[in-house]
């Protein structure tokens, strides 16, 4: 019972409430929704951007906005809020880099002051050959593997994102950390 609680203490517990609020125009419930969500839709876009930070606050704020946007068009029966949102983020991103024409990867740039040299080296290099072995995946295995580890989301979140089955999520996922295993024996 006591996991089932922590569980559900991570969502807001009036989100639908808040989200009615916000259609009716309540500035203050639309904050808390965006503070709620803020790190994680950042967290999301900031390994979509190469960890480039002022293009994923930029990125942040356009999705935040969008959202504040089309709250009308959010059916809950269509899926979770938090599904819809990682969708304007993952959509927002998408738009980023057409109009921009790059590629993403997986980069490392944080530095933690309290590591020691070692461990920073150590870091590095095991970022790059992640990096590294990324590159022989599919950009959907890249995005769901990002997804699932990076950002945390369930397969079934992933599925709604992307608009794929769950199960089709779980084999391209599964298919991906074969890839990767092989890659980086």
């Amino acid at each position: 019972m006591r996991a089932l609680v922590k569980k559900f203490q991570k969502l807001p517990i009036s989100e639908w409430i808040l989200i009615q609020k916000v259609k009716r125009g309540n500035k203050e419930a639309f904050g808390t929704l965006y503070s709620f969500y803020l790190e994680k839709i950042y967290r999301y876009i900031f390994f979509k951007v190469n960890q480039e930070i002022q293009l994923a606050e930029d990125l942040t704020e356009v999705t935040f906005l969008k959202a504040w946007e089309k709250i009308e068009q959010y059916k809950q029966e269509g899926g979770t809020f938090s599904s819809w949102i990682y969708t304007i983020a993952r959509n927002t991103v998408i738009d980023h880099f057409r109009e921009h024409n790059r590629l993403t990867n997986l980069q490392e740039n944080h530095i933690d002051e309290t590591q020691s040299m070692e461990e920073k080296i150590f870091d590095t290099i095991e970022v790059g050959r992640i990096q590294e072995a990324m590159q022989y995946l599919t950009d959907e295995q890249q995005e769901i593997i990002t997804m699932k580890f990076i950002n945390d989301m369930s397969n079934k979140e992933i599925a709604v994102i992307l608009g794929k089955k769950e199960e089709a999520i779980r084999a391209m996922q599964y298919r991906g950390l074969q890839e990767l295993r092989k890659r980086l024996r």
